[in-house]
């Protein structure tokens, strides 16, 4: 019976599984990557029972508060899962199975509005799309995974007048993404142009969602402190370039952007894991991509308008709304565009085309050819795509080439080249990041560390020391400091290495703080041993850790 009843979902989940499993379960065992490590893999803290309530006092990154992030439902799921495996493959095995999950809930949104057949196709298009692959095989894009699954669930409770279940489910996507507080213009748009109900109607029904709010701020605020709301903590120039200029080039740029998420989810050529930088710079009145981007946006709205239809307008809400969210023009994120963000506005975008294509003339045996033809060509980019976000190598690699302007692409395929030990290649790279942007503090340490090779060390110094200066959020000062006192060391110049040590002992520590304080201050016992002429007080154990711990600051 109770397959029977559900049998549309088990079929979209099973085939969703399954196609998935085909697309990136050649991957799924890779490692870390990128922010997996300081999100998952140094989190001692996420396995042990405690986690159970110390999730709910944590920020997303491990002691990172001024990032400003609060996830603790991720991390709990993180956790669920590190306490049967520790393999990265039952991690990404999970993301599969929340996209497939949520490729089931978008069949019943659009069970609402379209055919049964339409909602297949929906389903089925929005899960193979390659712009979402990053989203599914990442494993902190569980964080937009979860946020979007109880989104879905928050709409479909939402539609059917279940109103504590909504705002429960509400909750739950705040908890397991930030970005989830778009549901509330979305409730009041909905609930205007969709339930057709009253302007008092309207304001009830938005009340019951802002009301879980109240605990959502209150446990974000015990975590995250005074990075609670409106943290910059985690922006800077190059990361976030848009939060640095005015609100019209912010409209400018969001013009622009409009334009490339459509591109790139239909047209899914040249996709890029990052676009820092100088990637996408402000525009002006007569750039192409924000005359294209006014244009289809001004046509989108043109059509809500005059369409009453719901199959029109609900989309159209769903995806400009979450759009208007991540376009960083009413509201700065942490950086300036990215195609994970796109993974809950082309649930919208994808209903969109359809019931465009719902309105084309009568005998359209042409359009299901089509979708087929282009689902394959998604597949096979998709399947490219999921070995780019599962490798740290070929993700800086992939920025490189595909976002070739980008400050931050450029230094980190520096650092690549570097830690390989391809100096050449790394002074190349470094010097092009510097080109685009020449106060770019990550740039300028390996810039210093290249120079202090060559034995230049004044130059050495200077970069460094530049670095430290342009470290607006003054999150690199500790590892900067420590090479400043290493270098100094080998100049024999003990007062000044003492003197950068003590500095770097003094920085803010992020990460694993208690390996990071043990560290520092044995290299600090180090150095004022050095500094005293004193035989050294260090045990020969103590003193091989320092080695290596010299060889890893110095990076070659």
């Amino acid at each position: 019976m109770f397959v029977k009843k559900y049998k549309d979902p088990l079929l979209v989940f099973s085939f969703v599984f399954i196609l998935s499993l085909f697309l990136f379960g050649g991957v799924l065992g890779s490692g870390y990557i990128l922010d997996d490590n300081s999100v998952i893999k140094n989190r001692e803290e996420l396995r042990g029972p405690a986690v159970i309530y110390k999730a709910f006092f944590m920020p997303w990154h491990q002691n990172q508060p001024w990032a400003g992030n609060y996830r603790p439902l991720t991390l709990l799921s993180y956790s669920g899962t590190l306490l049967f495996s520790e393999s990265t493959a039952a991690m990404r095995l999970v993301n599969i199975v929340v996209h497939s999950a949520n490729a089931v809930l978008v069949f019943a949104l659009a069970l609402l509005f379209f055919s049964k057949k339409t909602s297949y196709i929906a389903a089925i298009g929005f899960s193979i799309l390659p712009i979402n692959a990053g989203t599914v095989v990442s494993m902190v894009g569980r964080s937009d995974l979860l946020g979007v699954f109880f989104l879905l669930l928050s709409l479909l409770f939402f539609y059917k007048e279940k109103r504590f279940l909504s705002v429960l489910s509400f909750f739950l996507a705040l908890l397991a993404k930030d970005f989830s507080v778009l549901l509330l213009p979305v409730v009041v748009l909905l609930s205007w142009f969709s339930k057709s109900y009253s302007l008092k109607a309207t304001v009830k029904t938005t009340f019951h969602y802002v009301f879980a709010l109240a605990p959502y701020f209150l446990l974000r605020y015990l975590a995250l402190g005074g990075y609670a709301v409106g943290s910059r903590g985690s922006v800077d120039p190059v990361i976030g370039p848009l939060a640095f200029v005015g609100l019209k080039e912010r409209i400018m740029s969001g013009f622009v952007y409009f334009y490339l998420y459509l591109r790139k989810t239909f047209l899914p050529f040249g996709l890029s894991p990052d676009y820092s930088f100088n990637q996408i710079p402000v525009p002006n009145y007569l750039n192409p991509g924000l005359i294209i981007g006014f244009i289809l946006l001004a046509l989108v709205l043109f059509l809500f308008f005059k369409n009453k239809s719901q199959k029109v307008r609900v989309p159209v809400i769903l995806f400009l709304v979450s759009f208007g969210v991540i376009s960083n023009t009413l509201f700065v994120t942490t950086g300036v565009f990215a195609e994970r963000w796109w993974y809950f506005p082309s649930i919208g975008l994808v209903l969109f085309v359809l019931a465009l294509l719902d309105y084309l003339p009568h005998g359209k045996k042409f359009i299901l050819p089509v979708v087929a033809a282009t689902g394959v060509f998604y597949l096979f980019i998709s399947f490219g795509q999921a070995r780019i976000w599962t490798d740290g190598r070929k993700l800086v690699v992939s920025a490189s080439k595909n976002s070739p302007n980008s400050a931050w692409a450029r230094a980190n395929l520096a650092a690549v080249y570097f830690k390989e030990k391809e100096f050449e290649l790394a002074g190349k790279e470094v010097e092009k990041s510097l080109e685009i942007y020449k106060d770019y503090p990550f740039a300028l340490n390996i810039y210093a560390k290249l120079k202090w090779r060559e034995e230049k060390l004044e130059e050495s110094e200077s970069a460094f020391l530049s670095a430290i200066g342009n470290d607006v959020n003054k999150r690199n000062h500790r590892d900067l400091y420590r090479a400043l006192a290493i270098l100094k060391l080998e100049k024999k110049d003990y007062d000044e290495a003492l003197s950068y040590i003590r500095r770097a002992v003094g920085s803010t520590t992020y990460g694993d703080i208690e390996k990071t304080v043990y560290l520092d201050n044995l290299l600090l016992s180090y150095i004022e041993s050095e500094t005293k002429n004193k035989t050294r007080s260090l045990s020969e154990s103590e003193t091989n850790i320092i080695k290596s711990f010299i060889v890893h600051i110095r990076g070659f």
